[in-house]
């Protein structure tokens, strides 16, 4: 690729699916359909890995999102227990948009309805409003209602803020 042609990319215009490993896809697929209402719209089982050809049987499960992305899953045979690792948990999280304070409100008490623990409603510097739940893999996920524009004074103070976290001692 020329300097030229790369110059002109720009960033990818969507999110098409983010995907983490689950080790119960049934458990997966009744809290992502009952509890969050994502609909099921695919299911891939293979033998092989499409890219690599390693033989390594899994099934690839697709939960749809208002806007045509998805949250997708990989169960694979013989694949280890998950075990926790040095990154915390509050780290790793998809977030994911709603429309209004009242929407964010009927999620929680659905949540809580559904017996799922809920952490929030927390403001993050005015900008975004959120609630957090755990779904049956360990992936932390966020509802987040943004409250304001990012604007380009915040881009100069995250400019700022990454200068000094870089330059501390």
């Amino acid at each position: 690729m020329t300097d030229t042609v790369a110059s002109e990319l720009q960033a990818p215009r969507s999110l098409n699916h983010i995907a983490y490993p689950t080790w119960d896809s049934q458990r997966t697929h009744d809290f992502y359909t009952r509890v969050l209402r994502c609909p099921l719209i695919a299911a891939i089982r293979q033998d092989e890995v499409p890219s690599s050809g390693a033989r390594t049987p899994f099934l690839h499960t697709f939960f749809g999102l208002a806007d045509g992305s998805a949250i997708a899953f990989f169960e694979v045979d013989g694949l280890p227990e998950y075990e926790p690792d040095a990154v915390p948990s509050w780290i790793r999280h998809l977030a994911l948009n709603i429309d209004s304070m009242e929407e964010l409100l009927t999620w929680k008490a659905h949540f809580e309805t559904e017996g799922v623990e809920v952490n929030g409603i927390v403001d993050h510097d005015g900008v975004w409003e959120s609630l957090y739940v755990f779904d049956p893999n360990g992936v932390r996920i966020e509802l987040t209602l943004q409250t304001r524009e990012l604007t380009e004074q915040d881009a100069r103070e995250g400019a700022a803020n990454l200068q000094a976290w870089n330059q501390r001692g």
